[in-house]
């Protein structure tokens, strides 16, 4: 059977942040230590509260209620860690843990944080990012690049995969997401004209309807998108954002505030480049209309 790649990622994430409330919290004047909510547990040594903080196990009901009680958690901090739980907990039967044989253990983990995110900002480069194309764009896409290495069966999940994650954008609480990429995305068929026409036509639906912002690099700026990578945030001050470079062999994660603050300078630099989503609305209307004619 697979790793739960996801619900692993969500119980260290838990785990991470239920260690830094209690580095944060003093008790007769130090810090609480580990053992010190072990003994709150009822237990003698620090291991299964360790199990907690090292996202091995979630905490049961009756020991959630203790730690937050013994750590005096405020109410913003005890709710925000208890929908991480709960959610993180209900990973289990999320749709995308029937796609954990054959994909990166890494895409299946930034799935789940996409997922998660109430907000993302992703910078393409010459093809349309996973989450705005259509079923037939992909297929297209993924044949292409690695039609020689992956079975028929495998083109199709693929796609699967991509179509599955555009349900953040039409959940009640629509994830706010917004692209950054560049004109050759707009001109480049992939797929033929039909296909293209489709997807084109898409992305006109997705600004209209959803909770989409796109923005263009023309060809006439003199530099554009190096790489695909995303910037996840997450409701709540505890929820710290996550940057993720996309490859093919796989997602990088990177967590730490420097690599954080590079990131929105990237995403900065290419805002500076874009066009405003309203010329960027003109631009996709105008391939549309090149391509409808054709």
């Amino acid at each position: 059977m697979a790793v739960n790649t996801a619900a692993v990622a969500a119980r260290q994430r838990f785990g991470r942040e239920l260690k830094r409330v209690r580095e944060n919290t003093l008790r007769g004047g130090r810090r609480v230590q580990q053992i010190d909510l072990a003994k709150a547990l009822g237990r003698t040594t620090y291991h299964r509260y360790s199990q907690i903080e090292r996202g091995t196990s979630w905490p049961k009901a009756d020991e959630w209620r203790i730690i937050c009680k013994y750590l005096g958690m405020d109410a913003a901090t005890k709710t925000a860690l208890s929908t991480m739980r709960s959610e993180g907990m209900s990973i289990a039967s999320a749709w995308w843990t029937e796609f954990q044989e054959g994909f990166p253990e890494s895409l299946i983990e930034f799935v789940a944080y996409e997922d998660a995110a109430e907000r993302i900002t992703t910078c393409g480069v010459n093809v349309l990012p996973a989450l705005l194309q259509t079923e037939d764009y992909a297929r297209s896409i993924t044949t292409g690049v690695a039609g020689s290495v992956l079975s028929p069966d495998m083109v199709e999940r693929s796609v699967a995969l991509r179509r599955g994650r555009r349900r953040i954008l039409t959940k009640p609480d629509q994830t706010r997401v917004e692209f950054i990429f560049s004109e050759a995305a707009l001109c480049q068929r992939i797929g033929g004209r039909a296909v293209m026409a489709e997807q084109l036509d898409s992305l006109l639906d997705d600004v209209a309807s959803r909770t989409v912002t796109i923005r263009v690099i023309p060809f006439s700026k003199p530099a554009t998108a190096m790489y695909m990578g995303h910037l996840l945030e997450f409701a709540g001050e505890a929820e710290k954002p996550i940057s993720v470079i996309d490859s093919q062999t796989g997602m990088l994660f990177q967590r730490r505030q420097k690599e954080i603050r590079e990131t929105r300078h990237y995403i900065e630099g290419m805002r500076k480049l874009a066009v405003s989503p309203q010329e960027s609305l003109a631009m996709i209307k105008s391939a549309f209309k090149e391509l409808s004619r054709a």
